[in-house]
């Protein structure tokens, strides 16, 4: 009896190891112990001389988490062939099942051969007309499919006419069909790829109207992943009928230490954007099409850390046509090589920043040194000093424009006039000192005067003088988008010699902290218990005499550079509600607001006097709201209002009602008057600027007007309709709107969407299986 128990032990042994490659399961994850082991059958018979063993009739292998049932088995003790016949199913404790009529095979040499079967599992369910497995561990399935859907038939499957699968966990498999129903809508002759979750191939078919029908085909893989380790790549091909063959690589690493990614791609672009015959804008048209990036970070310690960044582009274009997504966070990449250290005391860096892309304006930085001492107090004295300090050879490098502006202006073109922007360079040291002196008045109210002195030295400046208006129209110019400006243009020239400027700024900031408590309040509206009001009003004054040397001979590199007299008090009050909310603490209500004064008359604001000095002692009101009444709720305002013209400036109204997965709604109103910003600017305290529009280098803002909603509407538990639209007040014409509907599908999910954008349709197709739903098929029409 023993001796059958280790014979038909062995044949459930072959069937778990044939079966863990299918379910995808560690032999130790789902075998027992052999002295566990159950086995049932009407008969049992062992001819112990001739070395065989043979179960029939209801035949019952329970084996730790295997379950084994066949009609017959038989067992060879000498050849270690072994045979299981009739409805043979193996099955694991957590439903997994694979099922066959017939499985033969071979002990000793593991080789394995079964005919018709079926598979369930967790996610996967699978199916083929033949499978077996040879000594080498090279498995072969015959017609073979694949699905997640567990409804029969499946809704879609993925079937191939053989696959093949090897000891190094690869795979290849021939003649692909992805079927919807009984329907086949997608063939591919071969793929290759591995089963150990670190790779997979790359299928995305499609049409739009810029691409045209396209075909993206490639391989992902990880190359690494471990606690400390994760690498990840990918390759692939771009085939599009109307803007032809692209190929593309990315990777990344990172590590404890350090971390590194790779993008490159190239297209040989058949419809390249042109605004005329043989140019784009100011550029010649390029039809090889390229872009490199590449990134490095490596951590010497917690505190030295290297950083490298490269991005070369063919042209001006690459980047909004290819990376979209990037190019509305950053429109103009940068590259540089930076050594940094960083403490609590200390703050350095060792820079360049060159320029590899001669269609972008840029500062270079070849070489640039930075040392910042955050604020500290000194010992026991009463005082705190903070420094920045920055030294480095600095050249702005202009847009390289292939066709003149003699091209362009024609008959209007004045030799003298109508140039473009020169390049220029200089070594600018820079170094700012400042001392506080935190006084104490009472309880709560702190008062903190200041005084610094700014210094910069540059071993180049300018004879010739640059107004604000000038450098307005050297920027005018340089605008890619502005191919016809008849703008004037007045350039640095380089005879003014080495300047030292000298720069001082007096000031105080008076501030407190008052706040009250009500924690016996429950607004049972706003699901609240208890309330906190805190309220820090402050003052802070600013005095910044003029310069010692006049930014109009100065170059213009960045806002170090446009230094003017400054003398303004601004008084602000930053009010917030708080309250706990399920048990944690959270803000209700924050509401700051901040009024300019200004002691100077300063320059006239309409936008075509510059540089009058009729201007007003009023400056900008702005304010900030943000107010979460319910968790499902979120109302927002900005305001930037011109008090001394009476004008809103920038204005911005959002909100947000509802979950994510429930009926919600959002919105968001933005409107922008023309002007010309009023610069607030303190070198030595915090100012907050809720716009982004009160820089030192004055900019002119043009009109918007526009809102953006969006509506996700659930039509019920399985389908719901989105609804995003964006009206341009300013053109009166709603300049986007899509309309989703999603569906929520047995095994998958399903969007289809149509909507326009400036004009031009667009429709989409995406689904994704609900078992993976990053794994998604997207097709832009």
């Amino acid at each position: 009896m023993q001796n059958k128990i280790r014979y038909i032990a062995g044949l459930a042994t072959a069937i778990v190891l044939m079966s863990s490659c299918l379910f995808g399961q560690k032999l130790q994850d789902v075998f027992g112990d052999a002295d566990e082991m159950e086995i049932r059958a009407e008969s049992m018979e062992a001819d112990i001389d001739k070395g065989v063993a043979h179960a029939k009739g209801k035949v019952e292998i329970i084996y730790g988490q295997v379950h084994v049932k066949a009609n017959e088995v038989w067992i060879s003790q000498g050849t270690k062939d072994f045979s299981a016949r009739g409805d043979v199913t193996v099955t694991l404790d957590d439903g997994t099942s694979w099922a066959a009529q017939e499985v033969k095979g071979n002990l000793a040499t593991k080789a394995l051969a079964f005919g018709q079967y079926g598979f369930d599992g967790k996610v996967w369910h699978s199916g083929g007309d033949a499978g077996s497995n040879d000594e080498k561990g090279n498995k072969k399935l015959e017609n073979a499919w694949l699905t997640t859907c567990d409804h029969y038939p499946p809704h879609y499957r993925i079937s191939a006419s053989e696959i093949k699968h090897y000891p190094d966990n690869t795979f290849t498999a021939k003649h692909i069909v992805l079927k919807v129903g009984f329907m086949p809508v997608f063939y591919f002759p071969f793929l290759y790829g591995t089963t150990d979750g670190t790779s997979g191939m790359i299928i995305k078919p499609g049409y739009s109207s810029k691409k045209g029908a396209y075909l993206q085909l490639g391989r992902v893989w990880q190359f690494v992943s471990t606690k400390e380790a994760h690498g990840e790549g990918r390759v692939f091909m771009d085939l599009m009928s109307k803007r032809g063959i692209g190929i593309g690589s990315e990777g990344s690493y990172e590590d404890l230490r350090q971390e590194f990614s790779l993008n490159a791609y190239g297209v040989s672009d058949n419809d390249a954007p042109e605004t005329e015959p043989g140019y784009n804008r100011r550029f010649e048209s390029v039809e090889n099409r390229y872009r490199l990036n590449a990134y490095y970070r490596y951590m010497f310690t917690e505190r030295l850390s290297l950083r490298a960044n490269i991005d070369w582009l063919s042209d001006i274009d690459m980047m909004e046509n290819w990376f979209k997504r990037e190019y509305r966070q950053l429109r103009q990449p940068k590259s540089f090589l930076s050594l940094n250290y960083d403490d609590s005391y200390v703050h350095g860096s060792i820079s360049v920043r060159p320029r590899l892309n001669d269609f972008y304006t840029v500062v270079q930085k070849l070489p640039e040194a930075t040392l910042d001492i955050p604020r500290v107090q000194l010992g026991e004295f009463p005082i705190a000093y903070q420094s920045s300090n920055s030294l480095g050879i600095y050249s702005m490098k202009w847009r390289d424009f292939d066709r003149k502006r003699e091209d362009l202006l024609a008959e209007d073109y004045d030799d003298e006039l109508h140039g473009d922007a020169w390049d220029y360079r200089s070594f600018r040291a820079d170094t700012t000192h400042f001392a506080y002196l935190p006084l104490e008045l009472g309880d709560s109210i702190e008062f903190i005067p200041r005084a610094g002195f700014k210094g910069t030295y540059y071993s180049r400046s300018s004879r010739a003088s640059v107004s604000q208006r000038d450098l307005a129209n050297m920027l005018e110019v340089d605008d890619p988008d502005k191919v016809y400006s008849r703008a004037g243009m007045v350039n640095y020239d380089s005879d003014g010699g080495e300047v030292f400027r000298a720069a001082f700024e007096l000031g105080a900031e008076l501030k407190t902290k008052l706040y009250s408590n009500w924690l016996d309040v429950n607004l049972d509206a706003f699901e609240s218990d208890g309330l906190r009001h805190i309220v820090e009003p402050y003052a802070n004054y600013t005095f910044s005499p003029d310069p010692s040397h006049d930014r109009k001979y100065l170059y213009f590199f960045d806002e170090t550079d446009r230094l003017e007299r400054q003398h303004f008090i601004r008084l602000g009050v930053d009010q917030r509600f708080q309250t706990r909310r399920n048990g944690q603490a959270m803000t209700l209500l924050r509401w700051q607001n901040y009024v300019d004064f200004h002691f100077d008359r300063g320059v006239n604001y309409g936008v075509e006097e510059w540089d009058n000095s009729d201007g007003r002692h009023p400056g900008d009101f702005g304010s900030r709201l943000d107010f979460h009444p319910l968790d499902r709720l979120h109302l927002w305002s900005t305001l930037l209002y011109d008090i001394g013209e009476g004008d809103i400036q920038r204005g911005e109204l959002g909100t947000r009602l509802g979950r994510e997965e429930e009926l919600h709604f959002r919105m968001r109103y933005v409107y922008r008057n023309d002007h010309i910003s009023r610069s607030v600017y303190s070198f030595g305290s915090t100012l907050v600027d809720f716009t982004g529009e009160s820089s030192y280098y004055k900019k002119y803002f043009e009109t918007a007007d526009s809102v953006r909603g969006t509506i996700h509407i659930p039509l019920n538990t399985l389908t719901s309709f989105e609804i995003d639209m964006e009206y341009d007040f300013d053109k009166s014409r709603l300049s986007e709107h899509t309309y989703t509907l999603r569906r929520v599908m047995h095994c998958w999910v399903m969007s289809l969407g149509v909507g326009w954008d400036n004009g031009e349709f667009e429709a989409m197709i995406m689904l994704h299986l609900t078992a993976f739903p990053k794994v998604k098929l997207d097709l832009s029409l």
